[in-house]
């Protein structure tokens, strides 16, 4: 820790490691397992950089996010430090250097997708380096998505394996009990050293407001953007096509605003985040695609217009808000109870139902297909990822499974979970603690619920 403590003054200017990143730091230079829930903000990249740099090897850095891993990179050459990223969107000559950076074990620390490590081109290269451990970004997403649209997620703790299991560390914003434990399962961690960090936010008040039709949905919108002029914010929607048609409309109210979302280029997206982050615009409207890692402290204000599908997503979009510490609102737009005078919160939980149902059939008739032991193949992904999850199959290799006896498949069920947080009548803030496994906590004293209005 001396040595820890050393580094991190010389290079990053502090005198010490905060609370929360001092069992970290000494689990991570003690090669132990870690699995840490820690909000956004409350500085886990410090907590592996440094140690990275005081171990003899390459720390493999695996997150999602293009964005996160050029601005850490960014960063971390400023200082000096000999880092590099690899991903699709590289030109050509930076690919080039970043890759036989690997060879020649040149890099401290490398950031890369799931998708990027487990391609030949690296995963051959990284065969003749050190590994000093593994980092894994924004865990939630293996449990999130990995079975529906990022399926490499389920095969990293075989990558683990096969690159002589180095320690590795698990860092999530939010997770609930059950996905810690499948976290710890599924990455095969090893008496890791666990610290959770309830996400509670007692500067961001919660509200909810029910809707009783469209146009009542998009006027609730405008009124409250015009209640916060000038002040910076998120609108999240659950479509691609809803985010581009709200924010058409807004921008033709005079607001400054553009949509986000999965389907545009990548340079369209790093204009939108770039502008958004520089003040150009005032909000973004975005898909779920938005957001992870992005710690911008300006945000006063985060608005669903649509009811997200999980607690765990929605938790994550409204801690985007108020991290500096001042107040904050989260605005849930959730459409009446009865769900016919608005249908549009039931008929969008509906629809993506449906897409995880037919997964499900797909992974089922694939199962069917399936020898006992096979190889990796790319269109049986989502699959394989499926089967993975239900513990009907395990990686031997990140490219060799095996199935396993158990009993037949069932798509799980949509929990309640949503629908019971927009319906409660007790704290906001007290429902979504008890959701995610803390203790008992006294009422927040600035949700709708505690002040008992109707919120305008």
């Amino acid at each position: 820790m001396h040595d820890a403590r050393q580094v991190l003054q010389t290079l990053w200017g502090y005198t010490d490691f905060r609370p929360q990143q001092r069992p970290i730091v000494e689990a991570v230079a003690g090669g132990r397992d870690v699995l840490a829930v820690l909000p956004t903000g409350g500085g886990k990249s410090v907590a592996f950089q440094v140690p990275a740099l005081l171990a003899s090897g390459t720390t493999l850095v695996v997150t999602p996010l293009v964005a996160l891993m050029e601005d850490q990179v960014a960063r971390l050459r400023s200082l000096r430090v000999a880092a590099a990223c690899l991903h699709g969107e590289q030109p050509a000559a930076v690919r080039s250097e970043s890759l036989a950076g690997i060879e020649t074990g040149r890099w401290a620390l490398l950031y890369l997708s799931p998708e990027t490590l487990l391609s030949p081109p690296v995963w051959a290269r990284l065969q003749g380096c050190p590994i000093a451990r593994m980092v894994l970004d924004e865990a939630h997403c293996l449990t999130g998505w990995g079975s529906s649209f990022r399926p490499d997620y389920h095969r990293l703790g075989a990558a683990r394996r096969a690159l002589g299991h180095p320690p590795l560390c698990a860092f999530t914003a939010t997770a609930t009990p059950a996905d810690r434990a499948r976290i710890e399962q599924w990455l095969g961690l090893v008496e890791p050293v666990r610290l959770v960090i309830a996400p509670y936010r007692p500067n961001l008040a919660i509200r909810v407001r029910w809707m009783y039709s469209t146009r009542q949905r998009c006027g609730a919108v405008g009124a409250f953007l015009a209640s916060r002029p000038d002040t910076s914010g998120l609108v999240y929607l659950r479509t691609r096509a809803g985010t581009e048609k709200l924010a058409r409309e807004l921008a033709k109210a005079g607001y400054r605003t553009t949509h986000y979302h999965a389907g545009l280029g990548a340079a369209a997206r790093r204009r939108a985040e770039g502008d958004w982050l520089a003040g150009r615009l005032q909000f973004l409207v975005a898909t779920n695609a938005f957001g992870m890692g992005v710690d911008a402290p300006h945000v006063r204000w985060v608005i669903h217009a649509h009811t997200p599908p999980s607690l765990e997503e929605y938790l994550q979009e409204i801690g985007r808000a108020g991290r500096d510490g001042e107040a904050a609102t989260a605005l849930l737009l959730a459409s009446e109870p009865t769900g016919w005078l608005d249908p549009t919160d039931r008929l969008l939980h509906r629809h993506f139902a449906a897409n995880r149902r037919e997964q499900w059939q797909t992974a089922e008739k694939a199962l069917a297909r399936l020898p006992a032991q096979g190889d990796f193949r790319p269109e049986l992904a989502l699959s394989l990822a499926l089967l993975h999850e239900r513990d009907r199959l395990v990686w031997e290799t990140p490219f060799r499974y095996r199935l396993v006896a158990a009993p037949p498949i069932r798509p799980p069920e949509a929990g309640p979970l949503v629908q019971d947080f927009v319906r409660t009548r007790r704290c906001r803030w007290q429902f979504l603690m008890a959701a995610f496994g803390e203790a008992a906590s006294p009422p927040c004293g600035r949700c709708d619920r505690c002040t008992s209005r109707t919120f305008r």
